[in-house]
């Protein structure tokens, strides 16, 4: 049921910015007027002068010629005027759009997000007034269709013997987060916190088809761990020497960096290209990294890796820290900034 109470006050706050877009479209008229009206007086004036006439005009010709009302008042009104006309179009069109959205069954959250958008860069008193009240009706609204969207999606998962958990818009299925936002029709997939699909479209067909890419990409693939700890360890050396360190721990991004490039092949150490180019996602590395430094411990010439876990200003960062799930959420893991290679 649409909220009648919010819809009365943007249905006064339309009539308010309405009628003043109204009165500032006929000064912006009158402004017109006058300058056509002046422009034509002086032409009239000029062209009745030119000729044997019983009435002396010079006088008021001189006046009219004096007169700067377009250069003293109206071009410096102008462009505060027009900005002020093209915000108040703008306004009305978004408190309009929101009115409309709120008496749609369901609520059009795809149509209210945008006007809400709108409505939030506005300076009126006003208008923020209302915001609060209409961010709430929109989560309201899209939580609703989270409700729908995550019975349908569960139901789906299930016949794939899948669970999935998590409130919406936020769902979590295995070590994957599914991020809904009905407002812009699409889901973000994570796993753990990096993005593996950045734009799913929200249909329950093409979210299970990307799950399903991304468990296969990530935790599908076949990967030797005694070599993986080997490419680790010339990594960890690489990146060692490059930044000139003599510090043993390194940072885990740059570990990861030097990585991608030594899994690079011939072709594309003789032509760097992306036909050329082997991807090495971070998703695939930080599942990589937790299966054989973390969940099987295993050892590299007499050594294990030990991680150090980030500070907050690395956490902020994903060039300084990763976040690697340990666990069978997206949720239970820690972000790990440095590693080193110890004796067992």
């Amino acid at each position: 049921m649409a909220n009648e109470i919010l819809l009365n006050q943007l249905t006064q706050l339309l009539d308010a910015y309405s009628l003043r877009q109204k009165r500032a479209n006929i000064v912006q008229s009158s402004f017109k007027l006058v300058i056509n009206t002046h422009s034509k007086t002086l032409k009239a004036l000029r062209d009745y002068t030119e000729h044997d006439t019983t009435v002396d005009v010079k006088a008021a010709l001189d006046a009219f010629s004096r007169l700067r009302v377009k250069e003293e008042t109206i071009d410096p009104l102008t462009p505060d005027l027009r900005r002020e006309i093209k915000s108040l179009a703008t306004l009305v069109t978004a408190l309009k759009e929101s009115a409309n959205a709120l008496r749609a069954e369901p609520v059009d959250v795809v149509r209210l997000d945008k006007a809400l958008t709108v409505l939030q860069a506005s300076k009126e008193s006003p208008v923020a007034e209302i915001i609060p009240e209409l961010q709430n009706e929109l989560d309201l609204a899209q939580r609703a269709l989270g409700d729908e969207f995550g019975q349908k999606l569960r139901d789906a998962l299930q016949t794939l013997g899948v669970t999935i958990g998590g409130r919406p818009p936020r769902f979590e299925i295995g070590r994957f987060e599914l991020d809904a936002n009905f407002a812009r029709r699409a889901c973000v997939l994570r796993y753990g916190k990096d993005i593996v699909a950045p734009h799913v479209s929200i249909t329950v067909d093409a979210t299970v088809k990307a799950y399903q890419s991304a468990v296969k990409a990530i935790q599908g693939r076949t990967v030797d761990g005694a070599t993986w700890m080997a490419q680790l360890a010339d990594a960890y050396q690489m990146a060692q020497r490059r930044r000139a360190s003599t510090n043993s721990r390194v940072n885990i991004v740059d570990v990861y960096i030097e990585m991608v490039l030594l899994r690079q092949g011939r072709a594309f150490a003789s032509e760097p290209s992306k036909r050329t180019f082997t991807d090495y996602s971070r998703a695939q590395f930080i599942y990589d990294f937790y299966e054989f430094t973390g969940r099987q411990r295993l050892a590299h010439k007499g050594q294990v890796v030990k991680a150090h876990s980030a500070t907050k200003s690395q956490t902020d960062s994903p060039a300084k820290s990763m976040w690697i799930v340990e666990g069978d959420s997206p949720y239970d893991g820690r972000y790990i900034a440095d590693i080193e290679f110890v004796k067992e």
